[in-house]
């Protein structure tokens, strides 16, 4: 397959011919320098790969993966020179953003997370605070992160049952966790006595 703008033989690079390879590699590194350049600029910047990388880096790019994007070439939709100034275009930008991405160093991440005070205690809940249902709903809802909708299918019981038994059981603990604060247990005992029917 000849093509416009460049004497190539494309299908000889893709049957693995050497000398279609050699012709197509002299053709098209003009092609792809200029490219490269009218997007990093002329002057060497020392933020800037150097252009032999970017240049491979356009070429590696062609025939990564059974050279699918040269296969991809479509002479009815564009000259070849134009194709190939594209992907040294978008391999140049890819590889400048890429560079330009600011990072983090893991090894700060590490000693950062050492550095992390303890999470505070979760206290204990004693078993006979909450109801049999009450310990159910809680256990869906928040620990096997169930909907109202979901819990009330597994219980067998209304969703207003489950937001309700939630709410009470929420209640309860507060109070209960108020009553640790305080110093004084007898509230609990009060909160216990009030609902345990639910």
């Amino acid at each position: 397959m000849a093509t416009r703008g460049l004497n190539i033989d494309l299908q000889g690079c893709l049957d693995g011919d050497q000398g279609a390879w050699d012709a197509f590699v002299t053709a098209s590194r003009p092609v792809l320098y200029a490219a490269i350049r009218r997007v990093i600029g002329p002057k060497p910047r020392h933020d800037v790969p150097d252009i032999e990388d970017l240049l491979q880096d356009a070429m590696m790019r062609l025939i990564r993966n059974d050279a699918h994007l040269l296969r991809s070439f479509d002479p009815s939709r564009a000259s070849l020179v134009t194709f190939l100034t594209l992907v040294a275009r978008s391999t140049t930008i890819d590889r400048l953003r890429r560079k330009t991405m600011p990072t983090t160093d893991t090894q700060d991440f590490d000693q950062a997370q050492e550095e992390e005070p303890p999470s505070p205690e979760i206290p204990s809940i004693p078993r006979e605070l909450l109801t049999g249902r009450q310990q159910a709903v809680l256990h869906l809802l928040y620990d096997r992160d169930q909907t109202v909708a979901a819990a009330s299918s597994i219980l067998g019981i209304t969703q207003q049952s489950v937001r309700s038994t939630r709410h009470k059981a929420i209640v309860r603990l507060r109070a209960h966790f108020a009553s640790i604060e305080e110093g004084d247990t007898t509230s609990s005992d009060a909160v216990e006595q009030e609902g345990t029917g639910i």
